[in-house]
């Protein structure tokens, strides 16, 4: 297409693409949509396989491409026959890859590439990168009374905890469907924006999160991207590693108590808190760069305070 159609400082004219044409597939039976039209785009013509629409099943192996690299930092120490035990782990890690149709709970991204002829071009910083991931799991044993009522009511008792800490998805910038389809006239890749400045935007989660009493806040700056214009692929990368969705940090707690009812039954109570702090886990901010939505965080993903109460048997 650049070859056939080129435009003023490089590039192709994209309305050129869109021009009808006559068709040559007209009246051919085994040309199926494209057979019962006397115009077709011109574009179309330049697929490589110009008899068919659009080809929908990717290469879901070939060429696929992935690199995780890690430092794991554990230590364990055993609650038996201690009072205390429990578990820290720290992850430090980088994952890159080229899977644009990636998805995720906490973060947007568009679900096609720039250039379907040019998958390597897709490379880079991973939709499902964390880089930092913190786990504390400790566990208590309370001391109880040797024997007697005081040890059936203060005995068997422990407390645990989970603190989880991970680090946002990055951020994945493309053209809005209409403007790709405008701006390339290539059938369904996602033009991506030229980055010309910072996405970050500072303050606290809840300063950048648009609620009903700060409807215009933003998690990132649109003003850091501009439109490539018509017959011009975007210089952003597919994913800003730099520009991160939410930090999330979630903490649960477990009172536990357990008794011993007769030989090996045992009977146990347990009162959770779940998202102790009540910290709220957000949705993906828009991503489509020339549009109103880009950067607003409007949505919560996972669940607010839960408390629990529940008793399991054992035998």
């Amino acid at each position: 297409a650049a070859s056939r159609f080129p435009a003023a400082g490089g590039g192709w004219d994209a309305a050129a693409l869109r021009q009808s044409v006559p068709n040559p597939f007209f009246g051919v039976p085994g040309a199926g949509e494209f057979g019962t039209r006397a115009t077709i785009q011109q574009g179309q013509l330049l697929r490589p396989f110009p008899q068919f629409g659009d080809i929908n099943m990717y290469e879901t192996t070939e060429g696929g491409r992935r690199q995780y690299h890690a430092l794991i930092i554990e230590v364990d120490k055993r609650l038996s026959p201690s009072w205390w035990g429990g578990r820290f782990s720290y992850t430090w890690s980088s994952t890159k890859d080229n899977q644009f149709g990636e998805s995720s709970t906490y973060a947007n991204r568009p679900g096609a590439p720039q250039n379907y002829y040019d998958l390597d071009a897709e490379y880079g910083v991973s939709f499902f990168d964390s880089p930092h991931r913190i786990i504390l799991a400790p566990m208590v044993r309370f001391p109880s009374p040797a024997n007697g009522a005081a040890a059936t009511l203060l005995g068997g008792w422990t407390a645990s905890a989970i603190v989880e800490l991970v680090s946002g998805s990055p951020l994945a910038p493309a053209m809005s469907s209409s403007a790709s389809g405008t701006n390339l006239g290539l059938f369904g890749g996602r033009q991506r924006p030229n980055l010309t400045g910072d996405p970050n935007i500072s303050g606290s989660d809840s300063e950048r999160v648009a609620t009903s009493t700060n409807p215009n806040a933003r998690w990132f700056n649109s003003a850091a991207f501009q439109n490539p214009g018509a017959g011009q692929y975007g210089n952003a990368p597919r994913t800003i590693g730099s520009a991160r969705h939410q930090f999330r940090k979630n903490l649960d707690l477990v009172l536990a108590k357990d008794t011993r009812i007769a030989g090996s039954h045992t009977g146990q109570i347990r009162f959770e808190i779940l998202n102790v702090t009540n910290t709220a886990k957000f949705g993906g901010a828009g991503v489509d760069a020339n549009l109103g939505s880009f950067g607003r965080i409007t949505t919560q993903r996972g669940f607010m305070r839960i408390w629990q109460l529940s008793f399991r048997y054992s035998f």
